[in-house]
Protein backbone atom coordinates (compact mmCIF):
# COMPACT_ATOMS: atom_id res chain seq x y z
CA UNK A 1 0.00 0.00 0.00
CA UNK A 2 1.44 3.69 -0.85
CA UNK A 3 1.96 5.60 2.24
CA UNK A 4 0.22 8.85 1.31
CA UNK A 5 1.20 10.72 3.68
CA UNK A 6 5.13 9.67 3.39
CA UNK A 7 7.66 12.49 4.31
CA UNK A 8 8.57 14.35 1.42
CA UNK A 9 10.91 16.80 3.11
CA UNK A 10 14.09 14.62 2.95
CA UNK A 11 13.53 12.70 -0.43
CA UNK A 12 14.65 13.93 -3.17
CA UNK A 13 11.17 14.75 -6.02
CA UNK A 14 13.21 12.33 -8.35
CA UNK A 15 13.24 9.49 -6.18
CA UNK A 16 10.03 9.96 -4.06
CA UNK A 17 8.23 9.56 -7.63
CA UNK A 18 10.52 6.36 -8.35
CA UNK A 19 9.46 5.34 -4.75
CA UNK A 20 5.58 5.89 -5.29
CA UNK A 21 5.32 4.18 -9.15
CA UNK A 22 7.29 0.97 -7.80
CA UNK A 23 4.61 0.41 -4.96
CA UNK A 24 1.73 1.52 -7.63
CA UNK A 25 3.07 -0.70 -10.20
CA UNK A 26 3.97 -3.70 -7.69
CA UNK A 27 0.45 -3.12 -5.78
CA UNK A 28 -1.83 -2.04 -8.99
CA UNK A 29 -0.36 -3.71 -11.81
CA UNK A 30 1.59 -0.98 -14.78
CA UNK A 31 -2.09 -0.76 -16.27
CA UNK A 32 -4.18 0.43 -14.06
CA UNK A 33 -1.48 3.30 -12.57
CA UNK A 34 -2.20 6.45 -14.39
CA UNK A 35 0.35 9.37 -13.95
CA UNK A 36 -1.90 11.19 -12.47
CA UNK A 37 -2.06 8.37 -9.58
CA UNK A 38 1.65 8.09 -9.10
CA UNK A 39 1.37 12.21 -9.33
CA UNK A 40 -0.98 12.59 -6.32
CA UNK A 41 0.82 9.71 -4.17
CA UNK A 42 4.03 11.13 -4.40
CA UNK A 43 2.46 14.66 -3.93
CA UNK A 44 3.72 16.47 -7.07
CA UNK A 45 2.21 17.95 -9.99
CA UNK A 46 2.09 16.03 -12.92
CA UNK A 47 4.27 18.13 -15.17
CA UNK A 48 6.97 17.64 -13.08
CA UNK A 49 6.53 13.68 -13.44
CA UNK A 50 6.51 14.55 -17.48
CA UNK A 51 9.22 17.11 -16.89
CA UNK A 52 11.93 14.19 -15.09
CA UNK A 53 10.85 11.07 -17.16
CA UNK A 54 8.56 12.38 -20.08
CA UNK A 55 6.29 9.76 -20.07
CA UNK A 56 4.48 6.85 -18.12
CA UNK A 57 7.35 4.66 -20.49
CA UNK A 58 10.03 6.97 -19.19
CA UNK A 59 9.31 6.42 -15.87
CA UNK A 60 8.63 2.26 -16.12
CA UNK A 61 12.31 2.60 -17.04
CA UNK A 62 13.57 4.50 -14.44
CA UNK A 63 11.63 1.76 -11.59
CA UNK A 64 13.11 -1.01 -13.78
CA UNK A 65 16.84 0.41 -13.53
CA UNK A 66 16.17 0.72 -9.53
CA UNK A 67 15.21 -2.79 -9.20
CA UNK A 68 17.99 -4.14 -11.35
CA UNK A 69 20.60 -1.48 -9.36
CA UNK A 70 19.13 -2.92 -5.80
CA UNK A 71 18.82 -6.20 -7.29
CA UNK A 72 22.55 -6.27 -8.24
CA UNK A 73 23.75 -4.76 -4.83
CA UNK A 74 21.59 -8.02 -2.62
CA UNK A 75 24.13 -10.19 -5.38
CA UNK A 76 27.04 -8.43 -4.84
CA UNK A 77 26.72 -8.96 -1.07
CA UNK A 78 25.18 -12.31 -1.26
CA UNK A 79 28.28 -13.20 -3.39
CA UNK A 80 31.18 -11.37 -1.21
CA UNK A 81 29.34 -13.75 1.91
CA UNK A 82 29.77 -16.95 0.16
CA UNK A 83 32.40 -17.00 -2.05
CA UNK A 84 35.08 -16.87 0.05
CA UNK A 85 34.20 -19.68 2.19
CA UNK A 86 33.64 -21.81 -0.72
CA UNK A 87 35.82 -24.86 -1.10
CA UNK A 88 34.21 -27.90 -2.17
CA UNK A 89 31.44 -29.07 -4.81
CA UNK A 90 28.63 -29.32 -2.19
CA UNK A 91 29.86 -25.67 -1.28
CA UNK A 92 29.06 -24.79 -4.86
CA UNK A 93 25.76 -26.83 -4.57
CA UNK A 94 25.14 -24.49 -1.50
CA UNK A 95 26.05 -21.15 -3.24
CA UNK A 96 23.57 -21.84 -6.38
CA UNK A 97 20.60 -22.96 -3.91
CA UNK A 98 20.96 -19.66 -1.82
CA UNK A 99 21.49 -17.60 -5.21
CA UNK A 100 18.07 -19.40 -6.38
CA UNK A 101 16.15 -19.03 -4.06
CA UNK A 102 16.96 -15.28 -3.47
CA UNK A 103 16.25 -14.35 -6.75
CA UNK A 104 12.81 -16.39 -6.65
CA UNK A 105 12.06 -14.33 -3.39
CA UNK A 106 13.02 -10.91 -5.01
CA UNK A 107 11.29 -11.56 -8.08
CA UNK A 108 8.30 -13.15 -6.36
CA UNK A 109 8.14 -10.28 -3.56
CA UNK A 110 6.46 -7.73 -6.77
CA UNK A 111 3.98 -9.89 -8.65
CA UNK A 112 1.82 -7.27 -10.27
CA UNK A 113 4.74 -5.41 -11.34
CA UNK A 114 5.53 -8.84 -13.14
CA UNK A 115 2.65 -9.71 -14.66
CA UNK A 116 2.10 -6.60 -15.44
CA UNK A 117 5.78 -6.31 -17.10
CA UNK A 118 5.01 -9.66 -19.18
CA UNK A 119 1.43 -9.03 -20.19
CA UNK A 120 3.03 -5.30 -21.70
CA UNK A 121 6.01 -6.31 -22.79
CA UNK A 122 4.65 -5.70 -26.33
CA UNK A 123 4.34 -1.84 -25.87
CA UNK A 124 7.41 -0.89 -25.03
CA UNK A 125 9.67 1.40 -26.85
CA UNK A 126 12.80 0.27 -28.41
CA UNK A 127 14.64 1.99 -25.83
CA UNK A 128 12.98 0.74 -23.10
CA UNK A 129 13.74 -2.91 -23.59
CA UNK A 130 17.17 -2.17 -24.89
CA UNK A 131 17.81 -0.39 -21.00
CA UNK A 132 15.72 -3.35 -19.35
CA UNK A 133 18.37 -6.28 -21.23
CA UNK A 134 21.34 -3.99 -20.25
CA UNK A 135 20.40 -4.15 -16.90
CA UNK A 136 19.83 -7.61 -17.06
CA UNK A 137 23.14 -8.38 -18.32
CA UNK A 138 24.74 -6.31 -15.50
CA UNK A 139 23.12 -8.96 -13.08
CA UNK A 140 24.54 -11.51 -15.39
CA UNK A 141 27.79 -10.29 -15.39
CA UNK A 142 27.63 -9.85 -11.77
CA UNK A 143 27.26 -13.80 -11.07
CA UNK A 144 29.37 -15.02 -13.71
CA UNK A 145 32.08 -13.03 -11.91
CA UNK A 146 30.74 -15.08 -9.00
CA UNK A 147 30.59 -18.23 -10.75
CA UNK A 148 34.08 -18.20 -12.19
CA UNK A 149 35.71 -17.79 -8.41
CA UNK A 150 33.74 -20.70 -6.58
CA UNK A 151 35.16 -22.86 -9.65
CA UNK A 152 38.42 -21.77 -8.66
CA UNK A 153 38.27 -21.87 -4.80
CA UNK A 154 36.24 -25.38 -5.36
CA UNK A 155 38.91 -26.23 -7.68
CA UNK A 156 36.31 -27.41 -10.47
CA UNK A 157 35.61 -26.51 -14.34
CA UNK A 158 33.04 -26.24 -16.52
CA UNK A 159 32.80 -26.82 -20.49
CA UNK A 160 30.92 -23.55 -20.31
CA UNK A 161 32.46 -20.12 -19.55
CA UNK A 162 30.94 -18.41 -16.45
CA UNK A 163 29.00 -15.45 -18.38
CA UNK A 164 27.31 -18.12 -20.22
CA UNK A 165 26.60 -19.92 -17.26
CA UNK A 166 25.22 -16.90 -15.09
CA UNK A 167 22.69 -16.09 -18.18
CA UNK A 168 21.56 -19.56 -18.57
CA UNK A 169 20.53 -20.29 -14.76
CA UNK A 170 18.96 -16.64 -14.38
CA UNK A 171 17.13 -17.71 -17.79
CA UNK A 172 15.64 -20.81 -15.71
CA UNK A 173 14.71 -18.43 -12.81
CA UNK A 174 13.21 -15.51 -14.37
CA UNK A 175 11.07 -18.73 -16.67
CA UNK A 176 9.94 -20.22 -13.43
CA UNK A 177 8.84 -17.09 -11.13
CA UNK A 178 7.00 -16.11 -14.58
CA UNK A 179 5.37 -19.39 -14.93
CA UNK A 180 4.78 -19.23 -11.28
CA UNK A 181 3.17 -15.68 -11.50
CA UNK A 182 0.84 -16.12 -14.32
CA UNK A 183 -0.29 -19.74 -14.31
CA UNK A 184 -0.48 -23.16 -12.47
CA UNK A 185 2.81 -24.22 -11.69
CA UNK A 186 2.34 -27.07 -9.75
CA UNK A 187 1.40 -28.32 -13.36
CA UNK A 188 5.13 -28.56 -14.31
CA UNK A 189 6.63 -28.38 -10.54
CA UNK A 190 5.67 -30.11 -7.55
CA UNK A 191 6.60 -27.16 -5.59
CA UNK A 192 9.67 -24.34 -5.31
CA UNK A 193 12.25 -26.84 -3.59
CA UNK A 194 11.40 -29.34 -6.99
CA UNK A 195 12.38 -26.86 -8.81
CA UNK A 196 15.61 -25.46 -6.81
CA UNK A 197 16.73 -28.86 -6.27
CA UNK A 198 16.65 -30.10 -10.44
CA UNK A 199 18.12 -26.70 -11.44
CA UNK A 200 21.11 -27.15 -8.66
CA UNK A 201 21.63 -30.59 -9.31
CA UNK A 202 21.73 -29.89 -13.61
CA UNK A 203 24.35 -27.30 -12.98
CA UNK A 204 26.19 -29.27 -10.43
CA UNK A 205 26.68 -32.69 -12.50
CA UNK A 206 28.11 -30.58 -15.34
CA UNK A 207 31.37 -30.07 -13.45
CA UNK A 208 34.08 -31.81 -12.90
CA UNK A 209 36.64 -31.58 -10.47
CA UNK A 210 40.69 -30.32 -11.80
CA UNK A 211 42.91 -33.41 -11.30
CA UNK A 212 45.71 -31.08 -11.38
CA UNK A 213 46.31 -27.52 -12.31
CA UNK A 214 46.40 -26.47 -15.89
CA UNK A 215 49.59 -25.82 -17.22
CA UNK A 216 51.04 -22.42 -17.37
CA UNK A 217 51.28 -21.58 -21.49
CA UNK A 218 52.88 -18.24 -22.29
CA UNK A 219 52.90 -16.40 -25.33
CA UNK A 220 56.26 -16.23 -27.17
CA UNK A 221 57.32 -12.17 -28.00
CA UNK A 222 57.23 -12.49 -31.22
CA UNK A 223 53.54 -13.49 -31.40
CA UNK A 224 52.49 -10.92 -28.92
CA UNK A 225 53.85 -8.08 -30.59
CA UNK A 226 51.69 -9.25 -33.84
CA UNK A 227 48.35 -9.79 -31.56
CA UNK A 228 48.83 -6.48 -30.23
CA UNK A 229 49.23 -5.29 -34.17
CA UNK A 230 46.43 -7.16 -35.50
CA UNK A 231 44.78 -5.21 -32.44
CA UNK A 232 45.26 -1.97 -33.61
CA UNK A 233 44.23 -2.59 -37.24
CA UNK A 234 40.70 -3.02 -35.45
CA UNK A 235 40.73 0.33 -33.64
CA UNK A 236 41.37 2.12 -30.90
CA UNK A 237 38.96 0.43 -28.68
CA UNK A 238 40.22 -3.51 -29.56
CA UNK A 239 44.20 -1.79 -29.24
CA UNK A 240 43.77 -0.41 -25.57
CA UNK A 241 41.80 -3.40 -24.49
CA UNK A 242 45.00 -5.36 -25.90
CA UNK A 243 47.31 -3.50 -24.43
CA UNK A 244 45.65 -3.89 -21.10
CA UNK A 245 45.55 -7.27 -21.04
CA UNK A 246 49.14 -7.58 -21.63
CA UNK A 247 50.68 -4.34 -20.28
CA UNK A 248 48.64 -4.95 -16.78
CA UNK A 249 47.60 -8.76 -16.70
CA UNK A 250 43.68 -7.79 -15.62
CA UNK A 251 41.13 -10.77 -17.22
CA UNK A 252 38.50 -10.04 -19.39
CA UNK A 253 36.02 -9.98 -16.23
CA UNK A 254 38.17 -7.01 -14.96
CA UNK A 255 38.12 -5.20 -18.66
CA UNK A 256 34.18 -4.77 -18.52
CA UNK A 257 33.92 -3.74 -15.11
CA UNK A 258 36.37 -1.07 -15.63
CA UNK A 259 35.22 2.79 -15.26
CA UNK A 260 36.82 5.91 -16.48
CA UNK A 261 37.44 6.80 -12.57
CA UNK A 262 39.64 3.62 -12.39
CA UNK A 263 42.13 5.01 -14.55
CA UNK A 264 44.68 7.37 -13.17
CA UNK A 265 47.79 8.68 -14.20
CA UNK A 266 50.60 9.47 -11.90
CA UNK A 267 53.78 11.50 -13.27
CA UNK A 268 55.55 8.75 -15.47
CA UNK A 269 52.77 6.06 -15.46
CA UNK A 270 49.48 4.64 -15.24
CA UNK A 271 47.64 3.18 -12.81
CA UNK A 272 44.22 0.55 -13.28
CA UNK A 273 42.04 0.11 -9.70
CA UNK A 274 39.89 -3.10 -10.13
CA UNK A 275 37.77 -4.79 -7.44
CA UNK A 276 37.22 -8.68 -7.41
CA UNK A 277 33.85 -10.53 -6.58
CA UNK A 278 34.70 -10.14 -2.74
CA UNK A 279 34.88 -6.37 -3.37
CA UNK A 280 38.75 -6.00 -2.55
CA UNK A 281 40.30 -3.53 -4.73
CA UNK A 282 44.16 -3.68 -5.76
CA UNK A 283 46.09 -1.12 -8.29
CA UNK A 284 47.67 -2.51 -11.04
CA UNK A 285 50.79 -0.40 -12.99
CA UNK A 286 50.57 -0.92 -16.98
CA UNK A 287 53.66 -1.31 -18.43
CA UNK A 288 54.53 0.57 -20.95
CA UNK A 289 57.30 -1.95 -21.92
CA UNK A 290 55.72 -4.80 -23.15
CA UNK A 291 58.14 -7.70 -23.71
CA UNK A 292 61.25 -5.77 -24.98
CA UNK A 293 59.03 -3.34 -27.38
CA UNK A 294 57.66 -0.56 -25.73
CA UNK A 295 54.35 1.12 -26.73
CA UNK A 296 54.35 4.90 -26.60
CA UNK A 297 54.80 6.91 -23.17
CA UNK A 298 52.69 7.19 -20.05
CA UNK A 299 50.99 10.29 -21.59
CA UNK A 300 50.67 8.71 -25.67
CA UNK A 301 50.03 4.92 -25.66
CA UNK A 302 46.68 3.06 -27.05
CA UNK A 303 44.77 3.75 -23.61
CA UNK A 304 45.47 7.53 -24.02
CA UNK A 305 44.76 7.35 -27.53
CA UNK A 306 41.42 5.32 -26.63
CA UNK A 307 40.61 7.77 -23.82
CA UNK A 308 40.31 11.14 -26.32
CA UNK A 309 38.20 9.02 -28.22
CA UNK A 310 35.74 8.33 -25.49
CA UNK A 311 35.87 11.72 -24.26
CA UNK A 312 34.10 12.67 -27.67
CA UNK A 313 31.76 10.21 -27.40
CA UNK A 314 31.06 11.12 -23.77
CA UNK A 315 29.66 14.21 -24.94
CA UNK A 316 27.63 12.42 -27.24
CA UNK A 317 26.18 10.04 -24.50
CA UNK A 318 25.73 12.40 -21.87
CA UNK A 319 23.13 14.36 -24.67
CA UNK A 320 21.57 10.93 -25.58
CA UNK A 321 22.07 9.12 -22.49
CA UNK A 322 19.88 10.25 -19.32
CA UNK A 323 19.66 8.93 -15.93
CA UNK A 324 21.93 6.26 -16.83
CA UNK A 325 25.62 5.00 -15.25
CA UNK A 326 26.22 3.29 -18.19
CA UNK A 327 28.79 6.28 -19.62
CA UNK A 328 30.94 6.11 -16.02
CA UNK A 329 32.05 2.77 -17.64
CA UNK A 330 35.29 2.37 -19.80
CA UNK A 331 34.80 0.09 -22.57
CA UNK A 332 31.12 -0.05 -24.29
CA UNK A 333 30.42 -1.65 -27.15
CA UNK A 334 29.14 0.17 -30.50
CA UNK A 335 25.59 0.50 -29.72
CA UNK A 336 26.72 2.14 -26.29
CA UNK A 337 25.78 -0.63 -23.92
CA UNK A 338 27.85 -2.47 -21.58
CA UNK A 339 30.79 -4.48 -22.99
CA UNK A 340 29.86 -8.27 -22.43
CA UNK A 341 32.74 -11.21 -22.24
CA UNK A 342 31.50 -12.47 -25.18
CA UNK A 343 32.62 -9.61 -27.02
CA UNK A 344 36.13 -9.32 -25.49
CA UNK A 345 36.13 -13.30 -26.63
CA UNK A 346 35.22 -12.10 -30.23
CA UNK A 347 37.82 -9.68 -29.78
CA UNK A 348 40.39 -11.89 -28.94
CA UNK A 349 39.53 -14.99 -31.58
CA UNK A 350 39.88 -11.62 -34.31
CA UNK A 351 43.45 -10.59 -32.84
CA UNK A 352 44.72 -14.35 -32.32
CA UNK A 353 43.16 -15.99 -35.36
CA UNK A 354 46.55 -17.07 -37.18
CA UNK A 355 48.29 -18.36 -34.22
CA UNK A 356 48.94 -21.33 -32.47
CA UNK A 357 50.10 -23.12 -28.85
CA UNK A 358 52.76 -25.52 -30.25
CA UNK A 359 49.99 -28.59 -29.72
CA UNK A 360 47.99 -26.72 -32.36
CA UNK A 361 45.44 -25.51 -29.85
CA UNK A 362 44.05 -21.86 -30.49
CA UNK A 363 45.46 -19.07 -28.31
CA UNK A 364 43.20 -18.76 -24.61
CA UNK A 365 42.62 -15.05 -23.13
CA UNK A 366 43.97 -16.22 -20.43
CA UNK A 367 47.27 -16.81 -21.78
CA UNK A 368 47.73 -13.05 -21.53
CA UNK A 369 47.43 -13.09 -18.19
CA UNK A 370 49.77 -15.72 -17.93
CA UNK A 371 52.64 -13.63 -20.34
CA UNK A 372 51.97 -10.60 -18.20
CA UNK A 373 52.88 -12.67 -14.94
CA UNK A 374 55.89 -14.46 -15.99
CA UNK A 375 57.26 -11.40 -17.50
CA UNK A 376 56.62 -9.69 -14.44
CA UNK A 377 58.40 -12.68 -12.30
CA UNK A 378 61.24 -12.35 -14.73
CA UNK A 379 61.66 -8.50 -14.25
CA UNK A 380 62.72 -9.52 -10.44
CA UNK A 381 59.60 -8.41 -8.68
CA UNK A 382 59.50 -10.05 -5.36
CA UNK A 383 56.44 -12.46 -4.89
CA UNK A 384 55.01 -10.74 -1.98
CA UNK A 385 54.54 -7.32 -4.51
CA UNK A 386 53.56 -9.17 -7.13
CA UNK A 387 50.78 -10.75 -5.07
CA UNK A 388 49.39 -7.60 -4.09
CA UNK A 389 49.44 -6.13 -7.70
CA UNK A 390 47.88 -9.22 -9.61
CA UNK A 391 45.67 -11.01 -7.07
CA UNK A 392 47.11 -14.00 -7.50
CA UNK A 393 48.32 -15.87 -3.80
CA UNK A 394 52.03 -16.84 -3.16
CA UNK A 395 51.69 -20.34 -3.56
CA UNK A 396 49.25 -19.91 -6.84
CA UNK A 397 52.17 -18.05 -8.12
CA UNK A 398 54.81 -20.97 -7.76
CA UNK A 399 53.17 -22.37 -11.26
CA UNK A 400 54.20 -19.20 -12.94
CA UNK A 401 57.58 -19.56 -11.06
CA UNK A 402 58.77 -22.70 -12.27
CA UNK A 403 57.48 -21.89 -16.02
CA UNK A 404 59.54 -19.05 -15.52
CA UNK A 405 62.33 -21.16 -14.35
CA UNK A 406 61.78 -23.58 -17.33
CA UNK A 407 62.36 -20.87 -19.97
CA UNK A 408 65.31 -19.40 -17.91
CA UNK A 409 66.55 -23.03 -18.46
CA UNK A 410 65.96 -23.56 -22.05
CA UNK A 411 67.76 -20.41 -22.92
CA UNK A 412 70.65 -21.07 -21.01
CA UNK A 413 70.95 -24.43 -22.59
CA UNK A 414 70.78 -22.64 -26.09
CA UNK A 415 73.24 -20.24 -25.08
CA UNK A 416 75.57 -23.51 -24.49
CA UNK A 417 74.98 -24.00 -27.95
CA UNK A 418 76.18 -21.22 -29.03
Amino acid sequence: MVHALMSVSRIPTRQRIVNTALELFASKGITETTTRQIADFAQVNEVTLFRHFGNKHGLLLAVLQECLQKYLVLAQVGESLMVSDISSQSDLRRFLKYYIQSSLRAIESVPELVRSLVGEAGQYPLESRQALAQGINQVNQTIATAIHDVLINSRLQYSLPPIKLANLLNTCILGYAVITLTSDVQTIWRDRDEFVSTLVDMFVQEVIPISQAKPIIDIPAETVREILQQAKKCGVKDYAIAYLLFGAGITALDVTRLCLTDYQHHANHGILRTKDASGNERSVPINQKILGHRYGSATNNPLSAYLKTRKNDLKNDLKDIKNSNDIEFLFLSSDRQLLSLEEIEQMWERWTQPYRNLDGSPLTIDQARHTWCIEMLSRGIDVDSFSLISGIKPKELQAYQIRLNQKLAIDKAIALDS
